[in-house]
């Protein structure tokens, strides 16, 4: 827990992840009582911590002796909605593969975009590496097309997935853990389903939790998530990888081996990385969007940070400003953009109760935010116009709590 509170006037936030990473300052109005609640900082992991982390896994056999006798593998690696750097781990895991009779030719890393929109080259070498790109087959998940039938009855059809995943003898992934509204935790089992699966699995994956009827932050009683680790275990995933990342996408953690024990490792250590203490009510809050800020649909993980506390953060009459730098613009998800399956008509947040929220996005219109956000939210597109308009807004000597990488943090609610 971080319990030191930074009494400023100008806040440096992190800014765009991949696409940018670095500082955005903002300036507050000057007599505000800003708290600045980030999450305690930890150390990032050398090389040789990540590569002792991966040889002694979690219930399962190390990697050499998975991999003995097999010809192919995939490694499936999240997108860059998620702030995984991949590269060292990948390097090694490739060199044991290859140490164990598997050619570089015969391991592909996937990305698993689920039904995001693909990764262009040059964010395939951001995620992967350059080395990794050039020595590899990379490709990311399409939805649509090369899919291929499991024999696996999900609702009232057949669950469908990559079909490069289902052909190779040996199958592993590397993903984030972080706080998730639908599956409790990123991670694990999340990369195959819905990270691999057909646009159809995909929407009937998020379907129950958009209804109520799963979800939740305790994994073990996740239906979303129990659900896709049965199916993963089916199709053979032999074994994970999950991260967890600091407030800068550094490494802090690395957890493998199976497909659950892994990835519940990795959830107590997530749980400690980004429990954020809140100690009283505010008249305002920033959630800044970073690491999830590439895009706008991205951006809504933000409210992890609110939807963690057991009462509000601010009051009733009080302000909510989400910042994201959507550096690649309102963003594609499939189900929940403009067009998509689950997409609908924005209306006010229920989980806001009735309080004000802005949306900060420089670059992008107002037509464009309220594509996905209600148009009675008002929107800043520009620093010296939400500059203004804070100091407007708040009354003399305004609480204001900023929380840097929100999309991460979860609040230890001390009120």
């Amino acid at each position: 827990m971080n319990d030191k509170i930074e009494a400023v006037t100008t806040i440096n936030l992190p800014w765009g992840a991949w696409y940018q990473d670095t500082e955005f300052a903002l300036s507050l109005p000057e007599d505000a009582h800003i708290d600045v609640l980030a999450p305690a900082d930890q150390r990032a992991l050398t090389g040789s911590q990540i590569a002792a982390s991966l040889d002694d896994p979690i219930g399962t056999r190390p990697l050499p002796e998975l991999a003995r006798g097999c010809i192919s593998a995939c490694i499936v690696v999240d997108d860059l909605a998620r702030p995984t750097r991949a590269t060292k781990i990948l390097e090694i895991l490739s060199a044991q593969l290859q140490r164990s009779g598997i050619s570089a030719n015969s391991i592909e890393i996937i990305i698993a975009t689920g039904s995001h929109g693909p990764l262009s080259s040059e964010e395939v070498r951001w995620k992967v590496g350059e080395r990794m790109a050039g020595e590899h087959r990379v490709h990311s998940h399409d939805c649509r097309s090369n899919l291929a039938g499991t024999g696996i009855v999900y609702g009232d059809r057949e669950l469908r997935m990559n079909r490069n995943f289902l052909e190779a003898d040996l199958k592993i992934s590397i993903g984030s853990v972080l706080p998730h509204s639908f599956a409790g935790f990123s991670g694990g089992a999340k990369l195959v389903l819905p990270g691999l699966a057909d646009l159809e699995s995909i929407a009937r994956s998020h379907k129950f939790v958009q209804l109520g009827l799963r979800g939740g932050s305790e994994p073990n009683a996740n239906r979303f998530r129990v659900e896709a680790e049965q199916i993963a275990r089916k199709l053979q995933l032999s074994f994970v990888v999950c991260v967890v990342t600091n407030a800068l996408r550094e490494t802090i953690g690395v957890f493998a081996g199976d497909v659950v024990e892994a990835h519940r490792a990795a959830c107590l250590k997530a749980k400690r990385a980004f429990e954020t203490p809140v100690a009283k009510t505010y008249d305002c809050a920033i959630l800044n969007a970073y690491p999830k800020d590439c895009d706008l649909v991205q951006a809504a993980n933000s409210f992890i940070a609110w939807k963690t506390a057991r009462q509000p953060v601010i009051h009733e009459d009080g302000l909510i400003v989400l910042a994201s730098a959507a550096s690649h613009g309102v963003g594609k998800h499939g189900l929940f953009d403009p067009g998509g399956m689950s997409y609908r008509t924005p209306a006010p947040l229920r989980h806001l109760r009735g309080r004000e929220l802005w949306v900060f996005a420089p670059g992008l219109t107002s037509r464009q935010v309220h594509q996905l956000y209600w148009d009675g939210y008002r929107v800043l597109s520009s620093v010296n116009e939400l500059e203004a308009a804070l100091s407007s807004r708040l009354g003399s000597g305004a609480t204001i709590a900023v929380f840097p990488c929100a999309s991460m943090q979860q609040v230890n609610d001390l009120r």
